[in-house]
């Protein structure tokens, strides 16, 4: 199975951003156990004034854990980045969107170490009776099903992120992954579209297969226009 993991962050500019002329991610992410940690790098170059002929170079490291949950197994893990995007939050705010990809990752074979129960023979009898009067009482009962305990019971396999995507990530950018998840959320991720010339709000409803309630809790609608960037949620299959 593969999982995405969504982080953002915020980059602070000393000079002011008037056009990102280039940008690009590199990243030293390593999987040790079921830790994987590393850094993501943003370099690039900048106008402080859009037409200006002068650019200068940025560069920012941005270190970064994720904490696998030990019943997974990660020896196949294969870590790649599996989106990034970008935006002028304002003249001297960059905001980096950035999807790292977790895949070939296995649940663990539960290990049953067998137990050796020496019983006479007249404990082999009692024993027996009573399983018989057990199976008895199950069949003649009349029983209704309690849904918690269903609930509690968890196969686990499809596994959701404990974050929200609206949130900045926090320092050093530590999160527990796969752990203390709601089974009945579907995990979602996010990408961030240009809106284009010809492009209505209309357009961008059928085009993504969302509606304008979905997008209204990500996004100002009412000041959308050429250029702005709108973030769309979309169900991670």
């Amino acid at each position: 199975m593969k999982k995405i993991v969504p982080f953002q962050k915020e980059l602070m500019f000393k000079n002011k951003i008037g056009e990102i002329t280039s940008i690009a991610l590199d990243n030293t992410l390593k999987l040790n156990d079921d830790l994987v940690s590393g850094e993501f790098i943003v370099s690039g170059t900048v106008k402080m004034f859009e037409g200006s002929q002068i650019e200068e170079e940025f560069k920012y490291n941005i270190p970064v854990d994720i904490t696998i949950d030990s019943k997974y197994d990660t020896t196949k893990c294969n870590i790649s980045i599996d989106d990034f995007s970008y935006e002028i939050i304002n003249e001297s705010i960059l905001k980096v969107n950035i999807s790292v990809m977790l895949d070939d990752l296995d649940i663990k074979d539960l290990e049953i170490n067998p137990v050796e129960i020496n019983l006479n023979e007249e404990e082999t009898l009692k024993l027996r009776e009573d399983n018989v009067k057990d199976m008895e009482d199950t069949i003649d009962a009349n029983f209704t099903i309690d849904n918690s305990i269903i609930d509690n019971i968890n196969l686990k396999e499809d596994i959701k992120d404990n974050y929200n995507e609206k949130d900045v990530a926090i320092p050093n950018y530590e999160k527990e992954l796969f752990e203390n998840v709601e089974d009945t959320k579907e995990y979602c991720i996010y990408r961030v579209y240009t809106v284009k010339e010809d492009d209505t709000l209309d357009i961008i409803y059928e085009k993504f297969n969302t509606n304008k309630e979905t997008l209204m809790d990500y996004n100002d609608l009412d000041n959308i226009g050429v250029g702005s960037k709108i973030i769309i949620p979309s169900q991670d299959e």
